[in-house]
């Protein structure tokens, strides 16, 4: 049987709006460009590992609202599986309105939880990892994804984490667990309740025996390895909208990990691959194709 990769995690409906340059406060305006599309770290990692070819089923909640249907339409868009996900027909995606800056891209988000149901720990079962390799998982969905990151320890699975904020010791529970845990600077901070980058990879090393990322944007990702600390600088590009960037470097860090390479490789692709995204308005407009993203390495070097 195929290998394929389990996701789970939060699933979110985007609306994105690039901002006009000077806006009517009280009036009607049109605009460029608004959109609506698939999100959430989850979502877009797991929609990212699909275009790449990768097996990847998706695992939460979905109702019956319109914005079921669109959420479950987005990832199926992508090539996603959604055969396990679960139906309650109480449950509403998140949902994200996405303000981007038209001048350098940043994003501000405004999110609402209502009606969410997260995945719950009687959801996973002995039998949903069979034959799967790895399993990605946010920092949403705190109980069903601490028994899938358990239940896959268990079982020598590798897991790659997303973790962005949280409670506290829950984040620190689901990073003890996990084989790869890639973190925001600021989630890093949080953590280790320092802002000394060396001093939060040695608390983060004194938890997990994981492999560690910390990313921070435009300023690139750093590892720790045996080594010491390794660095890989982000691509230049021209960004439209950073919007499921930082989805889009875990994803294509689960890709090439599962495609074989090392951990400078694994990073590098990443990055190259964010960068790419960071082009276009939205964190699912474009998927490049591992050829794109390993020409897109080259002609920068």
């Amino acid at each position: 049987m195929k290998r394929k990769v389990i996701v789970s995690g939060l699933n979110v409906v985007d609306l994105l709006i690039t901002l006009p340059k000077e806006i009517n406060i009280g009036g009607k305006q049109q605009v460029d460009d608004l959109i609506i599309q698939g999100g959430a770290p989850a979502g877009n990692a797991a929609s990212v590992m699909a275009q790449l070819g990768l097996q990847t089923s998706f695992i939460g909640y979905y109702g019956e609202s319109t914005l079921n249907k669109i959420a479950l339409g987005e990832l199926e868009r992508c090539n996603v599986d959604t055969s396990l996900m679960i139906r309650n027909e109480n449950h509403d995606p998140a949902v994200a309105l996405v303000e981007v800056n038209p001048i350098n891209g940043e994003r501000t988000v405004f999110y609402s939880l209502n009606n969410y149901q997260a995945l719950e720990k009687e959801d996973i079962n002995n039998d949903l990892l069979d034959n799967t390799q790895p399993v990605f998982v946010d920092g949403y969905d705190i109980e069903g994804n601490i028994a899938l990151l358990t239940l896959a320890k268990e079982r020598n699975i590798p897991t790659v984490l997303d973790i962005e904020t949280g409670e506290r010791a829950q984040l620190i529970e689901m990073l003890a667990l996990g084989s790869h845990c890639i973190l925001p600077l600021e989630g890093a901070q949080f953590i280790a309740q320092s802002h000394d980058m060396n001093v939060c990879f040695e608390y983060l090393a004194s938890i997990t025996s994981g492999q560690i990322i910390i990313t921070d944007g435009g300023n690139g990702s750093w590892a720790n390895t045996p080594q010491g600390i390794h660095h890989q600088a982000a691509f230049k590009t021209n960004v439209v909208d950073t919007t499921g960037c930082g989805d889009a470097f875990h994803g294509a860090y689960a890709f090439a990990l599962l495609s074989g390479r090392d951990l400078p490789a694994r990073m590098q692709f990443a990055s190259a691959y964010a960068s790419i995204v960071a082009q276009y308005l939205g964190g699912r407009t474009f998927h490049p194709s591992e050829e794109q993203v390993v020409n897109f390495i080259n002609s920068n070097y």
